[in-house]
């Protein structure tokens, strides 16, 4: 018998024999373990494309994935961010579906079974990973209608919910290193953790969108809430980001927004957060570049207003870069140039004559006034400048509806995302200037 056809049996007899292994509640048993995204409840992303599984095992340990009666094979090789080696599969594309069980097991060349993780209720649809400050970070219970938001919540089984922990390094992470909330189904509790009346989660904007999202598509939706509260792009972004839009010598100084009301149920949420360049792509989105997404919603740009210019340099190429690197971290299963779009900067209680947020606005765009444009393609903005609430209790820089920047977000992710031609996404903007006077402007 060769080598090559033992090694096959070994792997079918091992994937025969898992109605009896041990079932693990849990990522990780022994020295195999999965990465930290990965758990019962999750979703993976649809076909066309493949859904990846990686984690972790001895160097050299062959492992065997089941899912849908066919095994996957793989062996953990040694990896240069941890002491521990890496295996990683993608699985087939699969269409919308589920709940599925997945079986991860190691094995051995003595055909026993070794070490098992099952996961359980797992979907497939669309990832959309949800990133920026703190208007993301605003939680489902301080929205306008939260008690109705978070009472129908139990009516939506598929959609799912993971949030991201706010973590910081000036080293790049191969995987999370911790969460606030695992792939939970929504619930009062999964889109409102509380203690001591202080709200941790889940972002109103992702969820909200999501759900919409979801009740077009009438398939599942996974939701990643991966933000920090009055962070800079410049933590959000790689070094070859910063490099290629270096800062301007006569740059102004970052601005820090101050919230002028109490904000006794934001304990997590600091208003000023980390500015040191890199430091949030380090911990907080590197880690996800293995993971098969569908596209990512960003509201960001209150910690850079006072520097727009380098904004409408940094902003596109974060894009880009994103785009480039999940594309090459999931082996070309995420999209090079997914949907990307993200909310226009609110209003706030301002001078009338503080130009920084109309012009971090406009540098949102890269300078056009409105996406997709030629620096910005497959991009698409929820325009929120009409929707103030100078009594929020959050400070007027925190507006309550989320709702209607949700619904814009849906609306151009079916346009740009879902290829749907005939949405109307966009509203008006100026061609051209045809006249100035000393009170008019014509447009």
């Amino acid at each position: 018998m060769s080598l090559r056809y033992s090694q096959d049996l070994i792997y079918a007899v091992i994937a025969l024999c898992m109605s009896s292994a041990y079932i693990c509640d849990g990522a990780s048993t022994g020295n195999l373990s999965l990465a930290s995204y990965y758990s019962d409840h999750m979703v993976l992303q649809m076909g066309p494309k493949s859904a990846i599984i990686w984690g972790y095992a001895n160097a050299g340990q062959k492992i065997a994935v089941t899912f849908k009666e066919k095994l996957y094979k793989a062996v953990a090789t040694p990896d240069t961010f941890y002491s521990s080696a890496i295996w990683k599969v993608a699985l087939d594309p699969t269409p919308p579906s589920g709940p599925f069980n997945i079986t991860i097991t190691t094995v051995t060349d003595h055909m026993s079974e070794g070490e098992e993780i099952l996961l359980q209720d797992v979907l497939f649809g669309d990832i959309w990973l949800c990133s920026g400050q703190s208007n993301m970070a605003f939680p489902v219970p301080a929205v306008f209608n939260a008690s109705q938001v978070l009472n129908d919540s139990y009516n939506h089984p598929n959609i799912r919910l993971l949030a991201v922990n706010e973590v910081s390094s000036t080293t790049p992470y191969y995987d999370l290193s911790s969460l606030y909330e695992p792939w939970s189904l929504p619930s009062p509790k999964s889109l409102g953790y509380s203690n001591n009346n202080s709200f941790y989660y889940f972002s109103a904007v992702c969820y909200l969108f999501g759900l919409k999202l979801h009740q077009h598509l009438g398939y599942p939706v996974g939701l990643i809430s991966d933000n920090w509260g009055g962070t800079h792009i410049q933590a959000w972004s790689s070094p070859d980001v910063l490099k290629s839009c270096p800062a301007s010598v006569d740059e102004k100084p970052k601005k820090v927004v101050n919230i002028s009301k109490p904000m006794n149920i934001w304990e997590k949420m600091e208003v000023e957060g980390p500015s040191g360049d890199s430091i949030l792509w380090n911990a907080m989105i590197h880690p996800m570049l293995n993971f098969t997404i569908k596209g990512v919603l960003w509201y960001q740009g209150e910690a850079n207003s006072a520097e727009s210019d380098r904004y409408a340099c940094l902003f596109p190429a974060m894009i880009n870069d994103w785009r480039r690197k999940w594309y090459e971290g999931t082996g070309g299963n995420t999209e090079v140039a997914f949907p990307f779009g993200f909310v226009q900067l609110c209003t706030s209680n301002v001078p009338f004559n503080d130009t920084d947020y109309p012009l971090i606005r406009r540098a949102q765009t890269a300078g056009y006034g409105y996406v997709p444009n030629p620096k910005m393609e497959n991009v698409f903005m929820s325009v929120s400048l009409d929707l103030p609430d100078p009594s929020s209790p959050y400070d007027a820089i925190h507006p309550r509806d989320k709702q209607d920047v949700a619904h814009r977000l849906v609306l151009g992710a079916r346009a740009i995302g879902y290829n749907e031609a005939y949405t109307e996404f966009q509203g008006p903007y100026p061609r051209r200037v045809c006249g100035i006077t000393k009170t008019k402007l014509l447009l």
